[in-house]
């Protein structure tokens, strides 16, 4: 098990349960006081939890143990990458509460620990090159996945739209993208994840008109763009719920 990057074997301690849960949802739907039908909104996706179970070993006395646990909880005082054995995908969250039973095995100490975040696969990279006025992007997960899209020009242009990224999020209405002064060989970066807006590293956000972050709907996505000159990179981890 790897807590961003680190390795919980420096610890003498290795994983030894996972028990993964889904996203919790939140609803405001009501049914007001004399109405004869219910008013029904979609639900809102929260924390995803997750608890890890981990053995570290007992070896130099109890004081040795608890200088373990504490290093293993030394990584996680900020939100943490956790790359866990044997499961394919990956999860980001914070801890949330931990535990720990010094006498639970005859050669092991139990730390029990508790997250809240999002789970999600490898990255998957797709390109469109100059000439296509249209592609498509299949998403794996299985829910509403933020994409990075980095946007490279071939030839100047005052202005392009791009649709199919972003959408109401009560209706689902598309809401087209545009993006003003576009130069030749600099590159625009439409970050969802980070909500950054760049052109070349620096704030491009003045240039442009964006309603919600770009993200990708589970399955197949059909991209537009209304000035096919421009090579398109798209890069998003797949989510899951």
């Amino acid at each position: 098990m790897l807590i961003n990057g680190w390795d919980i074997s420096n610890a003498n301690a290795k994983q030894w349960n996972v028990t993964p849960g889904f996203h919790e949802v939140k609803n405001d739907s009501e049914w007001g006081r004399g109405s004869p039908l219910p008013v029904f909104f979609k639900n809102e996706i929260e924390f995803k939890p997750l608890e890890v179970r981990i053995l570290v070993k007992k070896a130099g006395g109890r004081q040795a143990i608890l200088r373990r646990c504490s290093e293993i909880l030394s990584h996680l005082l900020e939100p943490a990458e956790l790359i866990l054995d044997n499961f394919d995908n990956a999860f980001y969250g914070i801890l949330t509460k931990h535990s720990h039973e010094e006498k639970a095995m005859e050669h092991w100490h139990i730390l029990t620990l508790e997250f809240d975040g999002y789970e999600y696969a490898k990255e998957e990279t797709i390109k469109s090159y100059s000439g296509s006025a249209d592609f498509t992007v299949v998403n794996a997960g299985n829910i509403l996945t933020p994409v990075i899209i980095e946007i490279t020009p071939q030839i100047g242009a005052a202005s392009m739209d791009l649709s199919g990224l972003c959408r109401d999020r009560n209706t689902g209405a598309d809401l087209p993208v545009t993006i003003r002064n576009l130069k030749t060989g600099n590159t625009v970066i439409l970050d969802g994840e980070t909500g950054l807006f760049t052109e070349n590293g620096a704030l491009k956000a003045a240039d442009i008109d964006i309603w919600e972050m770009p993200a990708l709907l589970p399955g197949e996505n059909r991209i537009l763009v209304s000035n096919s000159r421009m090579d398109i990179t798209v890069r998003f981890h797949p989510r899951f719920m």
